[in-house]
């Protein structure tokens, strides 16, 4: 028959503490002994016992151990520890029968629990489903409001320390609980793999490092394993119990809101034993209401627990241990062959064959349901990867679509601008043509004037009484023969002549003709001056000044517009540098410049065209700024990235839902696994990727709430 190891009396034991006399050795450990004893004043079996758990008259004394005489710390510590399990009466808690710290060897007897304890149960029997998982979370959690409540922190909550009789678990061994008034932060106890963050660091204990390791024990219950990945290196597994990293891979789904928030690295936020309690009790509300385990355990589970029930009511009956008892330490949960020379009966055969058969079904049972449980998991991974593949591609084709839509109109504006370009071209033309055609009538109109004044004839002489003589016949003119090509050269002749003379009365300020002198307003109407060249202004300087490199202040204010008119240079290193020129040009050049996410142009017309500048720019992200997007559910369609928008703002531009923060920037990468922005393992945050700069940079994103 299984059951726990009851070892004989030694040389060195005593053979009664106080009124009990001592039957056998439970446990042994650095600072003291529990002994299995009986009172000698004669209690029958059940007198003491408490539940189907207890034993009938049977106690486990504890005591100190000490070569001479027991030292005043040591005995101080003893009785505080009498102390503190005197203040808890609780169902699920091994109640404190009688003490004595003042003994020359100091003694505390407890309820002696006649019941495997938690390990045991799962190393043999395998793991509990859910609803028994939480029908023995109730008792546990119970016995730590209890707990709790009187200022007491368990310290080693572990399954070791959990004993299930069939009538609900018991938390045992209160040797290194402390009130929550004493300090004892040096040194980290209980089992590594069931102890929290905070103790493994050597920081003080608190209610919830006890929560802590009650999930930890659930989850053996459920997974059969600690919630950690195992690899035999003690001190690696201190590490990780350090950091909190958790492997909850085969946590069945129905467990998660009840285990997880018990493993929360961060202490404030784990539940409290109280609500955990008040969430088991909802579980099981429209279920049977019945405390018996024999409701909720597998079989197994209660063949092992009857059978250390047996065990302890053989012991209470006989009051003595047989040499060859099975040998199978409390503390340790070590389950011990059947003794082959004990006889049994052909009813318990049968019966133990029909356990095994049982058992048998219950792990291919097990095995199937697992089976079934990784399908359905790797199916829904499946269905997750095709649906995120498919958000991807179309987060992709809608990227596409408005960059080739942002291409063209960037095209459009810059035939625009040419088409402006190429007016304000012909307009200057057309006014240096009518300007040169009203020079040349002016020139045309002096000339004529000038051939007119030569054929005037001269008047005639006066008589001496003042009358005006008759006019005198002109002589006949000798007739000259001349070649008909002769009279059309005379006409040009003569307006080259005319010109120079022009010229020549322009210089000396006197007229040969007349002996006038001609004012210099009336030759300078005739002298071509030319336009002056046009000026820049202080824009176009400003733009003209930039070079490939400069870093700016400027920004997309997300309205269509950069959030200064002129661009201001500023070290590249700067908070407010946002954007880096990546090169310049003269005129309409925006197809010059990359359009890929995080880079864009900077046109500026000029004050004359010839005055035109494009810059071409690319985003400097950093960490912790924000820019706007737009999301559908948990997709996000499209993204700002060139936008520096305040965090903390509460509206956005039209077109726009979400405003998303930088969390991390990364080298580019052909491909991103999922979680590749998560800040740890356990991170269920929701994060977008961008890659930006021609794939160069991965810009890891997140929603401000």
């Amino acid at each position: 028959m299984a059951g726990a190891r009851v070892q004989a009396l030694g040389a060195d034991d005593p053979a009664v503490l106080g009124p009990y006399r001592l039957i056998g050795r439970l446990a042994s450990g650095g600072m003291g002994r529990i002994y299995l004893a009986r009172s000698d004043g004669g209690q029958g079996p059940g007198e003491l016992g408490r539940g189907t758990g207890g034993a009938g008259g049977l106690v486990a004394v504890k005591t100190l151990l000490a070569e001479g005489d027991v030292s005043d710390v040591d005995r101080r510590r003893f009785a505080r520890e009498v102390t503190l399990a005197q203040r808890v009466d609780s169902a699920h808690t091994a109640r404190v029968r009688d003490a004595d710290p003042g003994a020359e060897r100091p003694w505390m007897a407890i309820d002696y629990i006649a019941a495997p304890p938690l390990s045991e149960l799962v190393r043999t029997c395998g793991v509990l489903p859910a609803s028994a998982v939480r029908w023995a979370a109730a008792g546990t959690a119970e016995a730590l409001v209890t707990l709790h409540r009187e200022g007491i922190v368990h310290r080693d909550v572990k399954p070791q320390n959990v004993l299930l009789p069939l009538d609900g678990p018991r938390l045992i061994d209160f040797g290194i609980s402390h009130a929550s008034d004493l300090t004892r932060t040096s040194l980290t106890l209980g089992t590594i793999a069931f102890t929290s963050p905070e103790q493994a660091r050597g920081e003080p204990s608190t209610a919830a490092s006890d929560v802590y390791s009650l999930g930890a024990t659930l989850f053996l219950l459920a997974t059969g394993r600690p919630p950690y990945r195992a690899d035999g290196d003690t001190l690696r597994l201190l590490a990780r119990v350090q950091r909190g990293e958790l492997d909850l891979d085969g946590l069945p789904k129905e467990l998660v809101p009840t285990i997880r928030p018990c493993l929360a690295t961060d202490p404030a936020r784990r539940p409290t034993p109280a609500d955990l309690l008040g969430r088991f009790r909802a579980d099981q509300a429209g279920m049977p209401a019945t405390h018996s385990g024999s409701r909720w355990l597998p079989p197994r589970w209660t063949a092992l627990i009857g059978e250390y029930a047996a065990q302890g009511r053989d012991l209470a009956r006989t009051n003595r241990i047989e040499p060859e008892a099975p040998t199978v330490d409390q503390r340790t949960s070590v389950v011990p062959p059947p003794n082959t020379t004990r006889m049994y009966t052909e009813e318990r055969e049968a019966h133990l064959r029909r356990l095994r058969e049982r058992a048998a079904r219950e792990r291919q049972r097990a095995a199937e349901e697992h089976e079934r449980a990784e399908r359905e998991r790797a199916e829904k991974r499946a269905e997750r990867e095709r649906q995120r593949a498919a958000e991807e591609h179309e987060r992709a084709e809608r990227e596409r679509a408005e960059k080739r839509a942002e291409r063209e109109r960037a095209a459009r504006v810059a035939a625009a601008e040419k088409e402006r370009a190429e007016k304000e071209r012909a307009e200057k033309e057309r006014a240096e043509r009518e300007r040169a055609q009203g020079r040349a009538r002016a020139g045309s109109s002096q000339a004529g004037s000038a051939q007119s004044s030569a054929r005037t004839p001269p008047r005639p002489p006066r008589t001496a009484a003042g009358a005006t003589a008759g006019p005198t016949p002109a002589p006949a003119p000798t007739p000259v023969k001349k070649k008909s090509s002769d009279g059309w050269l005379i006409i040009p002749l003569l307006i080259i002549g005319l010109f120079l003379w022009n010229s020549c009365e322009s210089d000396t300020g006197s007229s040969t003709s007349s002996g006038s002198t001609s004012t210099s307003s009336g030759s300078s109407q005739y002298q071509y001056t030319p336009p002056p060249s046009p000026t820049p202004d202080a824009r176009d300087v400003a733009f003209r000044s930039v070079s490939g490199g400069d870093c700016l202040t400027a920004y997309d204010d997300g309205y269509d517009a950069w959030s200064t008119r002129t661009p201001e240079t500023v070290d590249c290193d700067a908070a407010n540098a946002y954007l880096m020129v990546t090169s310049t040009h003269r005129g309409i050049a925006m197809t010059d410049c990359p359009t890929d996410l995080g880079e864009w142009y900077w046109y500026h017309a000029g004050s004359r065209s010839a005055f035109s500048t494009t810059l071409c720019v690319s985003r400097q992200f950093r960490k912790g700024e924000c820019f706007v997007a737009k999301a559908d559910g948990d997709t996000m369609t499209k993204a700002r990235l060139m936008t520096v928008w305040d965090c903390g703002k509460d509206t956005v531009p039209k077109g726009y839902n979400r405003i998303l923060q930088i969390t991390d920037l990364y080298r580019g990468q052909k491909s991103y696994r999922n979680g590749y922005c998560s800040q740890s393992r356990y991170d269920q945050e929701r994060y977008w990727i961008y890659t930006v700069h021609d794939g160069k940079m991965a810009v890891c994103t997140k929603a401000v709430d």
